[in-house]
């Protein structure tokens, strides 16, 4: 690892939940540039982490729990410095055990979690050349740093996103429910997400659709940047040649179901093309008040959040993915969707970059529920069709791939460790 004349050497990243970090850090370090990757609990493979697996019933709990949070390949553990292990494992254990009051002890060790992160992150930012952190974790790093700061921001800008969710809350009320609630965040949060934005000196997004809502909030273009997320085309694959011919069209989501995600213009929509040979798939889990779904319980077949190794089959048994979302970073389900050989129904907010409409799926309106069903009635009618779109996603898989994203995200970052901001 070089050092500059200013005696910093190395990439400090910092991390809460966002896969693409995993990514990003494990780039860095193969390249010699990591100097820390400072996150919660990360399942490293050392012996009492398979002593534990192996564990009757806890074991899979286990498994299905922390133990998904394995990193990519490129790690070693002296690389990572995990922080708030206690607090990560109690709020599992308030999630999976507690009812109401467990979700409501989940939810401030959540912000405790946050807050922990960040803290332990302004401790290692002396020497960083380069620092660069999710969004709600960096703030206290950013303000300490004097190297480059990069913010990596998943979805779009908070404020473009509370004035989309009012506006969504108005017009579907019905669903108001299952809409973000600024309200129920800590006071701190939304001043030191401003912060973030603000101090940092370039912001990393996943889509055209996220760049466009920081434009839109005042920030110049040059400081937002495009590098899209990746999937494991190895793990999601199409279905093999010669597979049981389908006796119903299958029609998937998979996300969290909440308004968010568009999810009451697909229950409507599929209201109106459903027929004896169709099914809606919805996986994923519900928010605290399901009230909401209970006109279209007979509509769907509902799967909770499954494991990720049960993901892959569940694509492969679908004919379409609709993700009607309303407002996505990037998404990654529909590229896991098109890597299995999926054609795509979803919108251009987020998702509208790997989509091509026409070629891998249909790209519509957000809240258009005859598009939807137009689409729907299409692709149900045309199982040619179906099938050239199906194999022109999984072609278009191909390029947004972890190691593009890491090829892409690591040539950018050693950049701004090489030759700094461009004057």
């Amino acid at each position: 690892m070089s050092v500059s004349p200013s005696g910093k050497s190395g990439v400090l990243v910092v991390n809460y939940t966002a896969p693409e970090m995993n990514h990003l850090a494990a780039a860095l370090a193969e390249r010699g540039l990591l100097q820390k990757y400072i996150r919660p609990y990360a399942n490293q493979h050392r012996t009492w982490e398979s002593t534990v697996e192996r564990l009757p019933g806890f074991g899979r709990l286990y498994t299905k729990t922390f133990g998904r949070r394995a990193m990519p390949p490129g790690l070693a553990r002296g690389d990572i410095r995990e922080t708030a292990v206690w607090q990560d494992i109690a709020r599992a254990g308030a999630l999976h055990f507690g009812r109401a009051r467990g979700k409501t002890l989940a939810e401030q060790l959540h912000w405790g979690i946050q807050q922990r992160i960040a803290e332990v992150a302004s401790r290692h930012v002396q020497t960083a050349q380069v620092v660069v952190g999710s969004y709600q974790v960096s703030h206290k790093a950013f303000a300490r740093a004097s190297g480059v700061k990069v913010l990596n921001y998943p979805i779009a800008h908070h404020r473009y996103i509370q004035r989309f969710v009012e506006e969504e809350r108005e017009m579907e009320p019905s669903f108001a429910a299952t809409l973000p609630n600024w309200s129920q965040a800590p006071a701190w949060q939304e001043p030191e997400l401003d912060a973030e934005c603000a101090l940092a000196d370039r912001i990393l997004v996943g889509s055209q659709f996220s760049r466009n809502a920081f434009i839109e909030e005042g920030f110049p273009a040059e400081k937002i940047i495009v590098i899209p997320y990746g999937a494991d085309l190895e793990r999601f694959s199409p279905e093999q040649p010669g597979a049981e011919q389908k006796k119903t069209f299958n029609v998937l989501f998979v996300g969290s179901i909440v308004q968010r995600k568009g999810i009451s213009y697909l229950l409507r929509a599929y209201q109106r093309f459903k027929g004896p040979d169709t099914e809606l798939v919805l996986v994923g889990k519900y928010p605290d008040d399901s009230s909401p779904f209970t006109p279209f319980r007979d509509d769907f077949k509902h799967i909770p959040h499954v494991p990720q190794t049960d993901l892959p089959q569940i694509y492969r048994s679908a004919d379409v993915f609709v993700f009607p979302s309303l407002l996505e970073g990037m998404g990654l389900v529909v590229l896991e969707a098109m890597a299995s050989g999926l054609p795509v129904i979803t919108t251009p907010n987020g998702p509208g970059d790997l989509v091509r409409d026409g070629v891998d799926g249909f790209v519509v309106p957000i809240r258009d529920v005859d598009a939807i069903v137009e689409k729907l009635e299409y692709l149900h009618a045309h199982p040619e069709e179906r099938l050239r779109m199906g194999q022109n996603a999984r072609e278009r898989a191909k390029m947004f791939t972890w190691m593009h994203y890491r090829a892409k995200v690591t040539d950018f970052i050693g950049s701004l460790y090489k030759n700094g901001l461009p004057e």
